[in-house]
């Protein structure tokens, strides 16, 4: 996974149910990371990140991903691509600025 900033630790966290859920479908290539409380900007998204593949982030841990498309959707789920083509994402959720 190619994280341009890491923005924030977070700590050893437990897989959400719906990342399991996002890690059910088939999304035709390896995925690189699960997104939760994904907030765009930009091309970009910052968000906490479940499941790096390259092991560099930690669970739960705060990224920010290099500038990304949209690729499609499954299950309620978004799949990103890197401009670059190299690494995909799946955002499990967005941020809502009016949770509480």
């Amino acid at each position: 996974m190619s994280v341009e900033t890491l923005v924030g630790f977070g700590s050893a966290a437990e897989i959400p149910g719906e990342v399991e859920n996002a890690k059910g479908i088939d999304w035709g290539v390896p995925i690189d990371a699960y997104l939760m409380n994904a907030a765009q900007v930009g091309s970009r998204f910052a968000a906490s990140v479940y499941c790096d593949l390259s092991g560099v982030s930690a669970d739960g841990m705060t990224i920010v991903t290099p500038p990304v498309r949209g690729m499609g959707n499954a299950g309620g789920f978004e799949m990103l691509q890197s401009v670059c083509g190299n690494d995909h994402y799946v955002v499990v959720t967005r941020f809502d600025r009016d949770e509480k």
